[in-house]
């Protein structure tokens, strides 16, 4: 089952190249349900649209069912390309 990527409006390149990889892509600002990752850019990271954030991957807030926890990706000063690298080499997969 492919890793559900949750990411923010106003990043369309981004997730463009992220189901280019396989990923499956939701819009941050929707009712994403369970996510493994979340993408967003900006130096306030406001991440107000939910309710918690876990840190620590309790695997009760957000739907997060991964036990290590969701993964934040700030993509502020970062190409489509070095996510997508970031997030392949965090979950151990080759790039193509």
């Amino acid at each position: 089952m492919p890793l559900t990527i949750a990411v923010q409006n106003g990043l369309g390149d981004i997730a463009a190249a992220l189901r280019e990889q396989g990923y499956n892509v939701v819009n941050m600002e929707d009712d994403i349900g369970s996510v493994d990752v979340i993408v967003y850019s900006g130096v306030s990271n406001d991440l107000t649209v939910f309710d918690t954030v876990d840190y620590y991957g309790d695997g009760t807030t957000m739907g997060v069912s991964n036990p290590s926890g969701v993964m934040l990706v700030n993509a502020h000063s970062h190409s489509p390309a070095q996510v997508v690298t970031l997030i392949n080499h965090r979950f151990g997969r080759l790039e193509g």
